[in-house]
């Protein structure tokens, strides 16, 4: 996958007490903040409320990191019997258990069957714009 990132302009910002010194203050990128490897970050909107209880909504746009390897207690994103799923990675000793918030959610597999760790969610984007203001071109902000 090929990211082409624009290149911000630097801007000058007038000071109120020396008018006459201007001085260049860096452009804030989110993405300096929420990608560390920019070559296998991805980003996926979650399909379902399974993962409420880890502060995971419907709709909430997940980082997700494919360079990362889980780690017992870590959200990971992997694919299984045709779907993704979003649930804590915890392995057992002859199983895999990919919890959820409900026992009914969590997937237990066994060694025979196969999955595929797509990568480790880092972090998630939660919508705070008000209902009534989720319209027009702002209908989808965040993950809303």
């Amino acid at each position: 996958m090929l990211r082409i990132r624009k290149q911000a302009t630097k801007r000058d910002v007038l000071g109120f007490r020396l008018s006459m010194l201007t001085h260049e203050e860096p452009t804030l990128d989110i993405s300096d903040i929420t990608v560390i490897d920019p070559d296998n970050t991805y980003y996926m909107r979650m399909g379902s409320e399974a993962m409420t209880g880890y502060h995971i909504g419907l709709n909430h746009v997940l980082v997700i990191d494919r360079s990362l390897a889980p780690v017992p207690g870590s959200i990971v994103v992997f694919y299984h019997e045709a779907d993704f799923y979003t649930r804590e990675y915890w392995p057992e000793n002859n199983r895999l258990l990919l919890r959820a918030d409900s026992f009914k959610e969590t997937l237990i597999i066994e060694d025979l069957q196969h999955w595929v760790c797509w990568g480790v969610v880092t972090l998630t984007l939660n919508p705070v714009i008000h209902p009534s203001q989720r319209i027009g071109r702002y209908s989808r902000v965040c993950a809303c």
